[in-house]
């Protein structure tokens, strides 16, 4: 009897075992992205040593190492952060020699106050063998403005209290995604971190490598109707013609938006709740397509409460988030034909209403909206962590041209 227990035991354990395995050998190996420090949030420009203008737009296809140097202290440990042999031979090499490394580049500024700086910053590359446009160097004191959601501190706020250098940056080489988000930071004194540099810029392309075998196409939204003179036989929702007033008194109308991406939003200036955040993150998605350098996308607000929110209420509200005006419309006009835009265009709900704040109820959804009027994307507009999503959607659809 023990005997037979024990072959069920061994049969049951021994089935499970080859289970166990045939689950590991079959499912695919979860890949970990790189974790996210903050970002760049301004853009930025400086002249190299040759006179080239270089500003984060023209880096903007690339994964960027940022880092500092001293000519006064380019190879001594005791008194400068920058091992400039470490960094040669373990990175630049690697950045010239490996195909795969085509879209990194390397931004060093050097921190001295010399005079005929960019002449030596010359004799130094041609004295260390330095000759590839991968690596950039500048006299300028280029300051990238970081996040400050930066962790562990924003370094370069920070007094360096290790060589006596007045930013803590100085002494780090920073690796920016091309999404110019900082995604390592590293002491580039030390060699140990150093030899991390490549291995993380790889598992920085294998992610991009991995999103973009992932990504569909962004739904059109909307009801469908059938249409024989409609290509596919399906005609789409699109956006109705409109024509409103922006917040510096021009006319602005459907017919201008066409062949352009649009983020549109509904909101009031005294909005006591959701407003005020709605239109920050709708700022931030702003600038954050400015540093990517991002044309042809508008961003549109209509106002909910257009008998208070006149054009100049709209310009003052405006001026107090500090929005770019350029592509950024905040519009009032009759308030009827925006609430009939609203649930019959964009199919939200807008309407007066004495009990909801404010006195009245308004979506707090962003809605993009395609080159060709049509809707693809549903946001919650309270939300900041859709920020991200929302741009990288937008370069979706600025991709379908």
């Amino acid at each position: 009897m023990k005997k037979k227990g024990f072959i069920v035991l061994s049969l049951i354990f021994g089935t499970f075992a080859v289970l166990t395995l045939s689950l590991k050998k079959c499912s695919k190996p979860v890949f970990i992205p790189q974790p996210y420090f903050g970002e760049l949030s301004a853009p930025f420009e400086f002249v190299d040593f040759k006179g080239d203008t270089i500003s984060s737009c023209s880096l903007n296809d690339n994964i960027v190492l940022y880092n500092f140097l001293s000519l006064e202290c380019p190879n001594d440990f005791e008194k400068c952060p920058f091992r400039l042999e470490w960094f040669k031979i373990k990175i630049y090499t690697e950045l010239v020699g490996n195909l795969g490394f085509k879209d990194v580049k390397v931004v060093t500024s050097f921190i001295d106050s010399l005079s005929e700086i960019n002449s030596r910053i010359e004799q130094f590359r041609k004295y260390n063998g330095i000759d590839s446009d991968k690596w950039i160097m500048t006299s300028n004191q280029y300051i990238p403005y970081f996040d400050n959601k930066f962790s562990r501190g924003n370094p370069w706020l920070k007094k360096d209290t290790l060589f006596g250098f007045d930013r803590e940056a100085y002494l780090m080489t920073l690796l920016v995604d091309k999404n110019q988000q900082i995604r390592g930071k590293y002491l580039t004194y030390n060699f140990g971190e150093v030899r991390r540099i490549t291995k993380e810029i790889s598992l920085l392309i294998r992610e991009e490598l991995e999103q973009d075998s992932s990504d569909k196409p962004l739904p059109i939204l909307g009801n469908k109707d059938y249409d024989p003179s409609v290509e596919g036989d399906t005609a789409y929702h699109h956006i109705p013609y409109w024509s409103f007033i922006d917040q510096m008194g021009d006319t602005i109308t459907k017919d201008e938006m066409k062949g352009k991406v649009c983020l549109v939003d509904f909101f009031f200036s005294h909005c006591p709740t959701i407003c005020p955040t709605m239109t920050m993150n709708m700022k931030r998605i702003q600038e954050k397509v400015g540093r990517e350098c991002l044309s042809n996308v508008e961003f549109i607000s209509y106002t909910v409460d257009p008998h208070r929110d006149s054009v100049e209420r709209l310009y003052e509200y405006a001026n107090s988030y500090n929005v770019n005006f350029a592509n950024w419309h905040m519009m009032t006009g009759d308030q009827k034909s925006i609430y009939e835009l609203g649930v019959n265009g964009y199919l939200v709900p807008n309407q007066e209403d004495a009990l909801a704040p404010g006195g009245f109820l308004h979506s707090e959804k962003m809605i993009l909206i395609d080159q060709q009027q049509r809707i693809r994307g549903y946001y919650d507009g309270t939300d900041e962590e859709n920020i991200s999503k929302i741009v990288k959607d937008i370069k979706k659809l600025l991709q379908e041209e």
